[in-house]
């Protein structure tokens, strides 16, 4: 869950930073957020679908959070540094799954590894 935590805090930057500039309704704003976070967490089924692959990497619920900031920063930066253009969304959202399919492999704890020797 600190993943998920994690990478939508980065998504809800540029929603809340909307937020400020415009003169939006109240119901606008929630169907807004509704969307960020339906649409944030589809990626985060890459995390899932490896744990259901029995991925055995252990991670603390901080390095957990900085992971998904860090996704958020990478799938964001794709778009800032026009390497993807925003038409290709999907490939961004297939990015980041396959990224949070891999840190489910990650194992950050030493003394876990230390014991699987």
């Amino acid at each position: 869950m600190y993943l998920y935590l994690g990478y939508i805090l980065v998504q809800f930057h540029p929603v809340i930073n909307k937020f400020l500039q415009s003169n939006i309704s109240i119901s606008a704003m929630l169907f807004s957020v509704v969307i960020v976070f339906i649409w944030s967490f589809m990626p985060f089924v890459g995390y899932w679908l490896a744990k259901l692959f029995k991925a055995n990497g252990q991670a603390s619920k901080y390095m957990l959070f900085i992971f998904g900031v860090g996704v958020g920063l990478i799938e964001k930066s794709l778009f800032y540094f026009d390497i993807l253009t925003y038409k290709q969304n999907a490939i961004g959202t297939f990015v980041v799954f396959i990224l949070f399919f891999i840190i489910a492999y990650i194992p950050t704890n030493k003394t876990e590894l230390a014991t699987k020797k």
